[in-house]
């Protein structure tokens, strides 16, 4: 009741129940071993060990090697209870010089909890490999006159154990019994020694042999005594001269340059080649000295006007000469007369006397010799063109045949022709259009009726070449007419000052 209060005491006991909430921890932060490539099958060489913070199953850890890329874990195997590591294949340092091996532990909860960590595994390398010869037999060729020390040949062997490498000695063991050759032991150069016979065989077969302190391979040396090369090629003269028509088909003969040698065999036979570059491109050679073109000639192209091949004639033995041959190229007529303008443009007034130049029409062929002689004729529909206009047929000038007046107003529109000497001939032409004026009209005329100006190549950029006067009673603006050719201002090279001429 109210008045008296009663209490009792008791003691309770709990029991917490653990959680998975820790993952292992591996005892080391990396791992790191070292095995012979030597190892056996079933060698242990590192123990992973982790604990847990757990209790209980929760603590209990396994562990298991984690694949990769790599593959490296098919190489060992662990044990899942105590972390040890065993070799499970042969290893080879030649393949693989280290492992790196991923290991989980895993502890027994629910959900389990995992950590991971790497091993790294370094392999070290035994002699297991003899070493090989790059090849099983040499064949090497020495002049019957080779002196002491002369080189014959060169034998390469090669070891799988890169410590061996640097161990290799190679040796004579046979067919050098009066020590005509010695081998370098480091470098395998076999040459001849300081004991080389006056005479030798014309045949020796050496037995050769390199190891590398455990292991021994051999190789066989076969070396021919050949005659001695005593003489170079000669050419019958240091230059040539052969002409060769432009445009000439692939593969045609162009000329055949033969040297002469007097050595016997091998060294007396003669193999002919084109050394420079530029000809390279266009000829080749046959092993008789006959040189084709390679492509087709051009001679209107300056660097293919004369070519020059330098042939160089080599014997068996590597002696040479060489020679120059000037391949000059004869014209074919394979360009047409070109016209300095696209069409010429002029006016006359009536008035001027008979025999007055007009214009002149000019014209020029990239051939030469006839093949670039032009002749210009006027080709015109109107009878009154040919009545009142002549062209001199190898100036190109214009001139008038009788007088104009009455034409006044008249535009006469013709063409002129321009034909080369051929054969064949080839021609071109070009528009011409003349008008003439009443002779009132003020007209400017020029000084003289042509201009001819010779200039260095080197002169500087607006150096001023002359002055190109006109008259007239109307102020004046003179232009250079852009030409149709780089010779009539095509690339417009120069200028003219259009206030003062």
């Amino acid at each position: 009741d109210s008045l008296l209060v009663a209490k009792a005491e008791v003691f309770v006991d709990i029991i917490l129940e653990d959680v998975d909430d820790n993952p292992p921890v591996f005892m080391e932060e990396t791992y790191a071993s070292t095995l012979s490539e030597a190892s056996v099958i079933g060698t242990s060489f590192v123990q992973v060990s982790a604990t847990d913070a757990d209790a209980g199953m929760n603590s209990i850890i396994s562990y298991k090697l984690v694949e990769n890329d790599s593959r490296h874990s098919d190489y060992f195997y662990i044990d899942g209870t105590d972390g040890i590591i065993w070799t499970a294949r042969p290893l080879d340092y030649e393949n693989i010089q280290q492992y790196n091996l991923l290991v989980r532990a895993t502890d027994s909860g629910i959900p389990p909890q995992t950590s991971d960590i790497t091993v790294t595994v370094d392999i070290t390398d035994v002699n297991d490999n003899p070493p090989l010869f790059s090849q099983m037999l040499y064949d090497a060729k020495i002049s019957e006159l080779s002196i002491c020390g002369h080189f014959v040949t060169c034998v390469k062997a090669f070891d799988a154990n890169s410590s061996d490498v640097n161990k290799l000695e190679y040796s004579i063991l046979s067919g050098n019994q009066h020590s005509n050759f010695v081998i370098n032991s480091k470098t395998g150069v076999i040459s001849i020694s300081n004991l080389r016979r006056p005479i030798l065989k014309p045949f020796y077969n050496l037995s050769i042999s390199v190891s590398d302190g455990v292991f021994r391979s051999s190789a066989q040396v076969h070396i021919a005594v050949v005659g001695a090369n005593l003489y170079r090629p000669v050419f019958n003269q240091n230059e040539y001269e052969v002409e060769l028509a432009e445009n000439s088909p692939l593969h045609t003969l162009v000329t055949e340059i033969t040297a002469t040698d007097e050595d016997s065999g091998t060294y007396g036979q003669i193999t002919y080649h084109i050394v420079n570059d530029f000809a390279k491109d266009r000829f080749y050679t046959t092993e008789t000295g006959q040189i084709f073109t390679l492509e087709k000639l051009d001679r209107e192209n300056p660097n293919e006007k004369v070519i020059t091949i330098s042939l160089m004639a080599k014997d068996g033995g590597g002696k040479v000469a060489f020679c120059s041959i000037n391949v000059i190229l004869t014209d074919v007529n394979d360009n047409v007369p070109q016209f300095r303008a696209t069409d010429y443009k002029v006016s006359v007034v009536s008035d001027v006397p008979r025999g007055t130049s007009v214009m002149k029409i000019m014209a020029s062929d990239a051939d030469e010799g006839t093949n670039a002689d032009i002749t210009y004729s006027i080709e015109a529909d109107s009878e009154s063109v040919e009545e009142n206009l002549e062209i001199d047929r190898f100036s190109g000038v214009i001139t008038t045949k009788e007088s104009l007046i009455g034409l006044e107003d008249e535009i006469y529109t013709f063409f002129v022709k321009a034909r080369d000497g051929g054969p064949p001939r080839k021609e071109s032409a070009v528009s011409v259009f003349i008008k003439i004026l009443p002779p009132e009209v003020p007209l400017p005329k020029f000084s003289e009726p042509f201009y001819t100006l010779a200039i260095s190549e080197e002169i500087p950029i607006g150096t001023e070449i002359d002055v190109i006067r006109a008259e007239s009673t109307q102020p004046l603006e003179y232009t250079l007419v852009k030409g149709n050719t780089a010779e009539s201002n095509r690339d417009e090279f120069f200028v003219i000052d259009k206030q003062n001429g």
